[in-house]
């Protein structure tokens, strides 16, 4: 390449000095830095051409587009001239398709098909003039061209005299072919040979990104119809309507990270009427867990522990034969490294009385009635969540709930959510909000997502959020 700097130019001079003396073409030149100045290019037409044009390509999200707006700006650049190209994808050797078609009579149109979309409908040709073109992987410049009566084309390139073809690349193979047409029966030179093998390989390149854009565009689409389709079906496993338990009003507030998640909450009647309805005077079983991770995954074990509750044989002994029994049965279903936290309890409206266990879930609170009334931790109990060893035993514990007390279940997503300065909210956070409200459970859940809104300000939350609270209110 050629010095910038004329040879004749003194070993002694300085860049300025040359710059002063030797430049040419800098018409009105702008100071820049001592010794630099920026050359004149307000004058140059096609510049603006080649910006507008690359700022389009940017934002091209159709392989079609990006083919259109490169010809247009041919045109513009290069005035009208014939354009054709070929595709050799998945054919046969010496058999391709012609995919676009540029012709310059008056106005530039491209005759053209969405050759991505629709392969399959486009002819496949052998032979003719283009058959000898495509014959070696190798770019060709025609002067003085001949097309007439081709067994392809026919005469319709007669009217050209000259033409460059390039192979234009696609993982190492030449599966696409540029054809450039000029009436000039001599114009292309090396230099614009090897130009344009570039620029067409180049162009090669954007419609590649754009077709692997349009793909991953089209799969995240199919991806999130599957999770919303998931995430319904999801939410029918949860309680349509809070149970009528004798004495209580119960609430619940759930949250999803994803469209999908893997908390859930659930109530199951342990006795039934001779209509199959649940006998409110009879004991429940509360349940609230979070399986680890989230999205669909975790919804799919979430289902699992659906389905082996809602199966459960006998009447259970207690809340702990309950949770050793599903251990048992996602241990069996081999959840890889996927986990269960629960906490299950089985309440008596007779008695009052709540047994519970836990498996490795975040201990509830019970609260006492009335705005400022003290708060407990139920965490007597707790042994390693469910799917993680097999022959796991859980101990369990009692409580009366007294009248206006409020019980509140939660998963981890509550109290692990974060500030903007990374701090959690915990269980203080949890408890302070519950200490200024009623215990109403409307109340209680407005308190709660309100001080976690707050907290998190506008960090968004990393994990499922889930409130269960029942009050006693006779």
């Amino acid at each position: 390449m050629p010095s910038p700097v004329s040879s004749s130019s003194s070993p002694s001079q300085t860049i300025s000095e040359v710059s002063a003396e030797k430049q040419v073409g800098l018409a009105d030149p702008r100071e820049v830095h001592r010794g630099m100045r920026s050359l004149d290019i307000s004058g140059n037409t096609r510049i603006p051409i080649l910006m507008e044009s690359v700022g389009a390509l940017s934002r091209a999200d159709d392989p079609q587009e990006v083919l259109r707006i490169f010809s247009q700006a041919m045109v513009k650049l290069n005035g009208p001239r014939g354009y054709v190209s070929l595709s050799t994808r998945g054919l046969k050797p010496g058999e391709y398709r012609i995919t676009r078609m540029l012709s310059n009579e008056g106005d530039a149109t491209i005759d053209s098909v969405d050759s991505w979309s629709t392969r399959e409908d486009i002819p496949v040709h052998t032979g003719g003039f283009f058959g000898e073109i495509i014959r070696q992987a190798y770019p060709e410049v025609i002067h003085d061209l001949e097309i007439r009566d081709d067994p392809v084309v026919g005469n319709q390139l007669a009217e050209y005299r000259s033409m460059m073809a390039v192979p234009i690349f696609d993982n190492g193979e030449p599966l696409n072919w540029a054809i450039f047409l000029l009436h000039d029966p001599a114009p292309f030179t090396v230099q614009g040979l090897e130009e344009t093998i570039l620029r067409a390989n180049l162009v090669g390149g954007t419609v590649r990104k754009v077709l692997a854009m349009r793909e991953l565009r089209d799969a995240n689409r199919r991806i999130e119809r599957e999770v919303e389709q998931i995430s319904r079906i999801q939410r029918t496993l949860l309680p349509e309507k809070m149970p009528d338990i004798r004495g209580m009003t119960i609430a619940a507030s759930y949250e999803t990270f994803s469209q999908a998640g893997g908390d859930y909450y659930d109530f199951l009647p342990m006795r039934v009427r001779e209509d199959g309805t649940p006998d409110p005077d009879g004991p429940w079983g509360i349940l609230i867990a979070d399986a680890s991770g989230h999205g669909p995954a975790a919804a799919v074990v979430m289902a699992m522990l659906h389905a082996i509750l809602h199966a459960y044989p006998v009447m259970p002994k207690g809340p702990a034969e309950v949770l050793e029994h599903t251990n048992k049965h996602l241990c069996a279903k081999r959840i890889e490294s996927s986990f269960v936290t629960a906490f299950f309890a089985i309440y008596d409206p007779q008695t009052r009385e709540l047994r519970y266990a836990s498996a490795g879930h975040n201990p509830p609170l019970v609260k006492c009635p009335g705005s400022g009334g003290a708060v407990k931790r139920l965490d007597e109990v707790g042994s390693v969540p469910l799917g993680v060893l097999e022959e796991t035993t859980y101990e369990e514990a009692a409580l009366t709930l007294g009248k206006g007390q409020s019980l509140v279940l939660y998963t981890d997503g509550i109290v692990e959510a974060s500030c903007p300065g990374g701090d959690m909210f915990g269980v203080a956070g949890l408890e302070t909000a519950l200490t200024e409200c009623t215990g109403e459970p409307q109340c209680v859940i407005g308190s709660i997502s309100d001080a976690l809104r707050c907290h998190e300000a506008d960090v968004k939350p990393s994990d499922d959020q889930t409130l269960v609270v029942l009050r006693l209110d006779d």
